[in-house]
């Protein structure tokens, strides 16, 4: 027969917590951290699994993070993150720019689809004064595509 025992559910809950608190640090040690948005593990030896913006956000979530995220930021700081986004997802997943909107691939080959302000005008779609920006075509924005992978 069990014996009864005198530990509370608050007692019990607040040793649940102390073990899940040591499991975080111990994946911490082992070099994973949690996605700010979905909450999976990532390693962070992976640098194209969690895009580092203040909170680490992977890869899979920064289509659905990216539109709520940006809206709550100033203009500086949207411009500058968003910067480092496209860098980021050129660098670690092939992202493509795109000036032209009539020469997107089909929105079923596309893994990943953000508008972005032109890095090289800063938005401004003007160049050295009054010259068209030839990056964007002067619209200030270009289309930051990943493909899907075909296989």
């Amino acid at each position: 027969m069990a014996e009864k025992s005198n530990t509370t559910a608050e007692e019990i809950l607040a040793r649940q917590q102390l073990d899940l608190d040591r499991l975080k640090d111990a994946l911490g040690l082992l070099g994973v951290s949690p996605c700010a948005w979905c909450k999976k593990y990532s390693r962070r030896s992976d640098p194209g699994a969690l895009f580092d913006a203040g909170e680490l956000v992977c890869y899979g979530c920064i289509g659905e993070w990216w539109p709520r995220r940006s809206e709550q930021l100033s203009t500086k700081e949207r411009e500058d993150l968003e910067g480092k986004l496209v860098f980021w997802l050129r660098d670690y997943h092939d992202a493509e720019t795109f000036k032209d909107p009539a020469k997107l691939p089909e929105s079923s080959l596309q893994e990943l689809h953000i508008v972005a302000n032109c890095l090289e005008c800063r938005g401004t779609g003007k160049l050295l004064g009054d010259e068209r920006c030839r990056y964007c075509e002067g619209r200030g924005t270009v289309w930051v595509i990943v493909s899907r992978k075909q296989g």
